[in-house]
């Protein structure tokens, strides 16, 4: 069936144009006449609805594919609709499914429940990468800080050699440590030389001085050391290059325990100095005074620093201890006790020193806590005591320091690693 194109007005118009059909009789008479005619006339009843029937046919030929097309185009939005609505109603549970699930994994998973409380606790303890370095110096670093020092415990199978290397700016002579494999076939003296070319005092922020530019020759049963220096030696070039050798033989005949040091130039006797003159031996002079320990950073603040020793005349520990809370400008050394931790000394036979500190000291367990206690330690060695004890600290422990125990002074000061 082809569709009609016919408009509304156009069929209005048409069914305007059909016949009108009216019966003006009395419906008495109609009636009367029907039942006259029932039984004789039946075959003329089929007119007036065929006549109906052939409108009705021609109006729904006019209609039908209008009205196919309405009921279509209503039958395709209802169907939308009802797909729209469908697809609301599964993406709605889809969703409510999820959550469900979600909510389910989060309160029976001990991992998610783990990670919830670390992403509070993160919250409230900040971003640890924002953290600025004052912030990180507060935390405990029990797990991972290293003393600087040697102690015995570190002497197993080695032997402990200790450098004097001045800073970079000549001013300072810094000890450092180095451990060595033990060899009962060699004296200490032949590990020291040694060891001398295997020093990296440029990694360390120091001067490079080593191996020195001599000749070295020991005489164990005497203890004496000859040094013999070419005729071009660089060590009388300045007044600061001999007090630079000076300080620096001085500590080697300390940690040596060499009683006298014989000096030539080229195997004759004598070494000349602008300075000092011709000497032909060294002899330290006794001077007075205690070392008392003072930070150093030739590497920047964040480094580890060194702990230097610095000679004054104190009269007590106690005095030595306090002056470690000032910086020593002119020399580039920072104060090795924090300025607000305060505590008294009490003094007791047999090399046993204790510390009590006050209760407005805060004692934490950090890094610069830790190398606080060992210029302490080490100062206290100089002092002639032997074991310190800190009393009334917040902390029972700091680094590797348990301070429920007496702490034994160092072995030597500024632990450093030899390259492979």
């Amino acid at each position: 069936m082809k569709e009609s194109k016919w408009s509304d007005e156009q069929l209005q118009e048409l069914l305007n144009q059909m016949p009108k059909i009216k019966d003006t009789r009395d419906p008495r008479e109609i009636y009367q006449t029907i039942e006259i005619k029932m039984g004789k006339q039946k075959k003329r009843t089929w007119i007036l609805p065929a006549a109906a029937g052939a409108a009705a046919l021609l109006l729904l030929f006019i209609l039908a594919p209008n009205l196919m097309n309405w009921q279509e185009s209503a039958d395709k939005q209802v169907e939308i609709q009802s797909e729209q609505t469908q697809s609301s109603k599964q993406i709605t549970t889809e969703n409510n499914r999820i959550t469900e699930a979600k909510d389910e994994e989060t309160e029976s998973s001990p991992l998610a429940k783990e990670e919830d409380q670390q992403e509070d606790h993160s919250e409230l303890a900040g971003d640890p990468e924002k953290e600025s370095s004052d912030d990180k110096s507060m935390k405990s670093f029990s797990s991972e800080a290293s003393p600087t020092a040697v102690y015995e415990e570190d002497l197993a199978g080695k032997e402990v050699l200790t450098y004097a290397i001045p800073d970079k700016e000549a001013q300072n002579i810094v000890p450092v440590s180095v451990l060595v494999d033990d060899d009962p076939d060699r004296t200490k003296f032949d590990l020291f030389e040694d060891t001398m070319s295997k020093l990296t005092e440029e990694a360390w922020g120091l001067y490079d001085y080593y191996p020195l530019k001599a000749n070295l020759s020991y005489d164990q049963g005497n203890r004496m050391l000859t040094v013999d220096v070419p005729a071009d030696h660089p060590y009388s070039k300045s007044s600061a290059a001999e007090y630079l050798l000076e300080n620096v033989l001085s500590d080697i005949m300390k940690n040596l325990e060499i009683k006298k040091i014989n000096l030539r130039t080229e195997g004759k006797a004598g070494i000349e100095f602008s300075h000092f003159g011709n000497r032909e031996e060294f002899i330290p002079e006794n001077s007075n005074g205690n070392l008392i320990y003072y930070f150093l950073y030739p590497n920047g603040a964040e480094s580890t620093p060194f702990l230097v020793p610095f000679k004054e005349e104190l009269d007590s520990v106690k005095e030595a201890l306090n002056a470690m809370k000032k910086n020593r400008s002119e020399n580039n050394l920072q104060a090795s006790i924090p300025d607000n931790i305060d505590f008294e000394i009490e003094e007791i036979k047999d090399g046993k020193l204790i510390i009590r500190f006050n209760n407005e000291s805060e004692i934490i367990d950090n890094e610069p806590t830790l190398h606080a206690i060992e210029a302490i330690l080490l100062t206290a060695k100089d002092f002639d005591f032997e074991t310190v004890k800190l009393e009334n600290a917040d902390v029972d422990k700091i680094g590797k320091f348990d301070l429920t125990q007496e702490l034994k002074v160092p072995v030597a000061a500024n632990k450093r690693d030899l390259p492979n």
